[in-house]
């Protein structure tokens, strides 16, 4: 009992040390994407998908059952507005730990607003039903996916003349020690995914405190670890107005669909949930039409986006 309680508390500090040091965040990936046309961190997500099926089937908990809430329009609407919360907010959240990892402690914010929009909408939680899902690959053919998407990044980033072997090696391992960790915190102590414990604090235990506790110093270590990459400053009113607001919808957003991109990600895609996928495409979409009606520079694909829909683009 002892030895998996250290195992879980040490998987706790790996995984704030991974997102920091990775700079995971589906709200950087997506706008990199669609600004900068560079699928580099979306691919290095998808890597997550698969190393998150690797830790599942080593754990015996593969494939996991789903729940989404009923009916359908209902998941995706929330899974919008999570995605349009993310971009407000600027972080996912995951990106939200690997943002405090650099000392932006407002993102704490994030958290306050997150559990006040999901009390508001707590009266009336959706019925939700189990989507029927099965194994999608054996675990040696995702190590397959996962070497075809990490030479996939390698050729475009040669194609870009930006190749850094080591830049590229550290992100893939980040990603898989954050994925791994934080499928396997799931499966053995239940209670620790961070927007579930806020979405029902009758769930928290001592450990769930102290498993979040460590995923924060996980991260803030990385930060301070990095050169440059921990900085304390005042983030000035209008953002701590940005990380409440958007926190506020993606708990709004977490209740309706019910989870994060975290769990579109790690346990729908991996058993091929149908409206995981869905629901995934739908917070990209609410990031990118925040994004698009943003005043920062869009990229031609949005410009013209933009002009379409009768939306210039602001200067």
């Amino acid at each position: 009992m002892n030895s998996n309680l250290y195992v879980v508390l040490a998987m706790a500090f790996a995984l704030g040390l991974a997102l920091r040091a990775g700079s995971v965040c589906l709200v950087a990936a997506t706008e990199a994407l669609l600004r900068r046309r560079n699928p580099d961190r979306m691919l290095l997500i998808l890597e997550g998908t698969g190393w998150a099926l690797v830790a599942l089937v080593a754990l015996g908990a593969y494939p996991i059952g789903m729940n989404f809430s009923q009916p359908v329009l209902i998941g995706l609407a929330g899974a919008f507005i999570f995605g349009v919360g993310a971009a407000v907010n600027g972080a996912c959240a995951f990106g939200v730990i690997a943002q405090i990892g650099t000392g932006r402690f407002e993102y704490f914010l994030t958290g306050l607003g997150l559990w006040i929009g999901m009390q508001g909408v707590a009266i009336w939680r959706p019925e939700a039903a189990a989507v029927q899902s099965g194994p999608v690959l054996p675990w040696s053919l995702a190590l397959w996916a996962i070497a075809a998407l990490f030479l996939t990044r390698l050729v475009l980033l040669h194609l870009r003349g930006t190749v850094n072997l080591r830049r590229a090696v550290t992100g893939s391992v980040a990603i898989a020690v954050a994925a791994a960790c934080f499928a396997s915190l799931a499966i053995l102590h239940r209670e620790f995914p961070w927007i579930t414990l806020l979405a029902d604090l009758s769930m928290v235990d001592v450990l769930s405190v102290v498993i979040a506790v460590l995923v924060v110093a996980g991260a803030i270590t990385a930060g301070l670890l990095i050169p440059d990459g921990f900085e304390l400053r005042w983030p000035g009113w209008r953002r701590l107005g940005k990380r409440f607001a958007g926190g506020f919808l993606m708990g709004l957003g977490s209740i309706l669909l019910p989870g994060g991109n975290d769990t579109l990600l790690f346990f729908g895609l991996t058993t091929g949930a149908g409206l995981a996928a869905l629901g995934l495409l739908a917070v990209m979409a609410g990031i990118a039409v925040t994004s698009l009606i943003s005043g920062r520079r869009l990229s031609p694909f949005l410009r013209r986006a933009a002009e379409i829909c009768g939306l210039g683009e602001r200067p």
